[in-house]
Formats: structure tokens, C-alpha cells, sequence
């Protein structure tokens, strides 16, 4: 009940007590940095990190555009890779040392496997490119839109090689730029405007998402992880939706709330 009422964004109803289960944090942490060259090989690297049985907390990735924006926009001189690196970011968290470094040491060998150039510890620096991957942008341009989808973990590397490349047939002024948190799925594409007519950009927009929600249902994910739907996808939740499920979803709506009155105009048109 609580997934459903989580998920609903308000339209079922209004959270005023949550009872929380606390863990203890894990003593032991480290970070690592894994560059690529080519984004095959740092996605490549996300299903043997899956199987390999690490459990990383974290699995991030920045491609090489906003390596660049955030290291500028930080002014971050001595950013590793500046001019062509991809980073994975790895968190792995153990309750005891030898643990993390039997995991460490997994990770490195896994890392070179996968065809990595440069394995480092990831330090401040480089967490503060990737908090600040999405504030980099406006140095590029005034406009810009951000985006979420979410696939299966399992499907989360063709995901991104089908994103680059839908993205290459369209004629933005920069390439969509790409950070993922690729442990869950989760990917945040930005797509920036800069000195693009109104129409045009609309359009673009407009068929770029067409062609990245239709590939991204046919993997079994859905149009947001983390940003919702609201009202800025609502039209696409009832395109892309199997009827089926949005009617179902009509009724819980109706359910709990017959009146209409909990954050309407929401998710979907009743």
C-alpha cells in the first residue's frame, strides 16, 4: 500500500506520518573513479559490476560532455580525462575492512576488463562533478530540458547506446547529454536549445521523445524514476500507457478519491 500511495504524487492522498526504519550506516567506504574512452565499454562494464556479487551502493555515470561542463563550470583545472574521459563512479560500502578490500579488489579487475584507461579513487572533486552535472549546463545554454526514464538495471547499457543514437539523428546544437545512475536505472538525459527557433526546438523535443518513450516501454521502463509525471507528461503517460494499466489506474484514482479534489490535473485525465 505505502509503494502505491508513494508513487500516486499526491493524487491519492496526503502523507502526514511516516514511520521509518533506520540502518546502521556501513563503517567502511570507498569510492572509485573508472574512466573509459568510449561509452560501450564504461556501460559494458554495468552488467559484470550486476553479477559480479560487489553490491555497490552507487553506480554513476557522467559522459564526456558534462565531464567537460562540470570540471569548467567548477573550475576544475585538473579534472583526470578532461578532453575525452567517460566516468563510472563506484561507491562500495562493507561492515568490516576485509571485506573492502577483498570488494576493491574485485572492482579494479573488473575495471580493466572492461577496458577502463585510468582507475582512481573518487575524490571531492569529483563528487562535485557529479552534483553539479545539471548546474554545468547553463554555461551552455540559457534553455535547456531536462529529462528521466527508467529501465530494468539489466537493460540500462543498450538503453543509453539507443539514447545516443536516437539522439544523433536529431539536429540539436549540442548532443544530448547523458548522466545516469546506472545501479538503478535510472538515466537523466538534457537536451539544450541555445539560439534554436521556438518551433524548432519544439519539434525536435517533440520527436526525440517520441522515439526514446516508445524504445524505453518496449524495455519494460517507464517514462520517469525520479522526476514524475505531473502535468509536463501527461499526454505521453496516456500515449505510451497500456490501456489496460491506465484504466486500472483510473479506478484507484476514482476509489480513493471520488470527489476529484487531491492535486488534479495530475499523471493522467480522468
Amino acid at each position: 500500500m505505502e509503494q502505491l500511495v508513494m508513487g500516486s504524487e499526491g493524487t491519492l492522498g496526503i502523507i502526514t506520518k511516516a514511520t521509518l526504519k533506520l540502518l546502521p550506516l556501513c563503517p567502511y567506504r570507498f569510492d572509485v573513479l573508472a574512466v573509459f574512452d568510449t561509452p560501450e565499454k564504461a556501460l559494458d562494464l554495468v552488467p559484470k559490476l550486476i553479477q559480479s556479487g560487489i553490491n555497490p551502493t552507487s553506480i554513476e555515470y557522467m559522459d564526456n560532455s558534462y565531464v567537460r561542463s562540470s570540471a569548467d563550470f567548477l573550475e576544475f583545472k585538473g579534472a583526470p580525462h578532461y578532453e575525452d574521459g567517460i566516468y563510472v563512479i563506484v561507491t562500495v560500502e562493507t561492515y568490516s575492512e576485509d571485506e573492502l578490500d577483498i570488494k576493491m579488489e574485485q572492482l579494479s579487475d573488473l575495471c580493466d576488463e572492461a577496458g577502463a584507461v585510468d582507475v582512481l579513487e573518487a575524490d571531492d572533486r569529483i563528487w562535485a562533478m557529479r552534483r553539479n552535472c545539471q548546474e554545468s549546463v547553463s554555461m551552455l545554454s540559457k534553455v535547456s530540458l531536462t529529462d528521466d526514464v527508467v529501465v530494468p538495471v539489466n537493460k540500462i547499457a543498450s538503453t543509453l547506446k539507443e539514447i545516443m543514437k536516437i539522439g544523433a539523428k536529431y539536429a540539436f546544437p549540442i548532443p544530448a547529454k547523458i548522466n545516469a545512475h546506472i545501479g538503478d536505472g535510472n538515466l537523466h538525459i538534457v537536451l539544450c536549445k541555445c539560439d534554436l527557433e521556438d518551433a524548432v526546438w519544439e519539434q525536435l523535443v517533440h520527436d526525440f521523445h517520441e522515439e526514446v518513450y516508445a524504445y524505453v516501454y518496449a524495455q519494460g521502463g517507464r517514462l520517469a524514476g525520479e522526476h514524475g509525471i505531473g502535468a509536463k507528461k501527461l499526454s505521453y503517460m496516456e500515449e505510451f500507457t497500456p490501456v489496460g494499466e491506465l484504466d486500472l489506474m483510473r479506478k484507484i484514482k476514482l476509489a480513493w478519491d471520488p470527489n476529484l479534489i487531491l492535486n488534479p490535473g495530475k499523471i493522467f485525465n480522468i
